[in-house]
């Protein structure tokens, strides 16, 4: 509209996006998801926090600009997705599904991806992450948090890595860490005679690029 002021925040470039208060700095989204406590915010703002997205408005715990949305965690996945410029797009994403044997299936298809990629297959699983194909470091979850996951796909496409072996929880599915925008690659589901959790989760949950 003609003459009407502009909102100073309409224009703010994020230097980071996070749903932990603790790390929130100079110009961090903070994500408010799953049982936040509004007393979280209190004394962001003197932090440089500068805005936040959540489901329910607070204004009255800080002057930050609030984003209000439908689903903080879906939000939190998309915006991690496009913040870390859709790694998910540079790799072809291979996600484990079902009751049992995900682990041993994403080592086995992470060894194959290696050799026939000369060591170029990142792995997310409940053992281990590898970024690079060759360092493997201890996991905190069967599947990242889509914030941190989608930071650890930008790393190992940087790396150079060309596949991603990854391990998708019944969980992960539930509270939306494998929502984003899909990549265009074919798509195939395969599931063990009997494996009724697995295709379940399939049917309810987003599509992975390729589920085994």
């Amino acid at each position: 509209m003609s003459g009407a002021p502009e909102d100073p925040s309409a224009d703010v470039r994020f230097s980071s996006i996070t749903y932990d208060t603790r790390t929130v700095g100079d110009g961090s989204l903070l994500v408010c998801k799953g049982r936040f406590r509004p007393a979280y915010l209190d004394g962001m703002d003197e932090r440089g926090l500068a805005a936040y997205v959540a489901e329910t408005g607070y204004a009255d715990h800080t002057d930050a600009p609030g984003l209000i949305v439908h689903d903080a965690r879906k939000a939190l996945s998309l915006l991690a997705s496009e913040f870390y410029g859709r790694p998910q797009d540079e790799l072809t994403v291979i996600g484990i599904t079902g009751t049992k044997g995900k682990t041993t299936t994403a080592y086995l298809t992470h060894a194959i991806l290696n050799a026939h990629s000369d060591g170029r297959c990142a792995l997310f699983s409940s053992v281990d992450n590898c970024l690079d194909g060759r360092t493997y470091e201890e996991s905190d979850l069967t599947t990242p948090e889509s914030l941190d996951a989608f930071r650890m796909m930008r790393q190992a496409a940087d790396n150079g890595m060309r596949y991603l072996v990854m391990e998708v929880s019944s969980q992960a599915y539930k509270v939306h860490r494998g929502h984003r925008r899909r990549p265009t690659t074919p798509r195939t589901a395969r599931h063990r005679a009997g494996d009724r959790q697995g295709a379940r989760t399939l049917d309810q949950g987003p599509e992975p690029a390729c589920a085994l």
